[in-house]
């Protein structure tokens, strides 16, 4: 019989999901044309930064909800390949080119206007999204029904 223990490993990461599966489950919604969710480390010096994000270009005419801004930030705090500690950045391209600060804020993200966040995206503070979703890293979220609006969803 072989037993063995997890002590003094510090590396072992339970919950959440590899960015790959993650970007996998971003690009097989229906209005999504391209993009993908990163974890990765950048050196700042000697300062180590871990940062996730998450990218996406819609198809044209494809219109977000705050609920679709919500999953997209959900999305990138359930990747587990290095625990951020640099703010979860958030990036929408759509045409025409959608105000994502304004759609950030009808989600309720309050803390925008302190950092560089603009029409595209950008970061949110990790103390905010873990007061939202919980501990990093969150459960791999399901998503939202009509989180995008189709062209031509209400023709028939």
């Amino acid at each position: 019989m072989a037993t063995f223990s997890l002590t003094g490993c510090g590396g072992a990461t339970f919950g959440g999901q590899k960015a790959d599966t993650a970007s996998v489950q971003l690009l097989n919604i229906e209005g999504v044309d391209s993009g993908g969710v990163y974890a990765g480390i950048v050196w700042a010096g000697l300062t180590r930064k871990d940062q996730s994000s998450v990218s996406v270009t819609l198809d044209p005419g494809v219109e977000p909800t705050p609920e679709f801004f919500d999953y997209l930030v959900e999305l990138a705090w359930s990747v587990n390949d290095n625990k951020p500690n640099e703010p979860v950045s958030v990036h929408i391209r759509s045409d025409p080119q959608l105000n994502v600060r304004e759609l950030a804020e009808e989600a309720g993200w309050t803390s925008l206007h302190e950092l560089a966040f603009d029409e595209i995206g950008g970061p949110i503070f990790l103390d905010d999204v873990e007061e939202r979703f919980g501990p990093w890293p969150g459960e791999p979220p399901e998503v939202p029904t009509d989180a995008l609006i189709l062209p031509d969803a209400g023709e028939q």
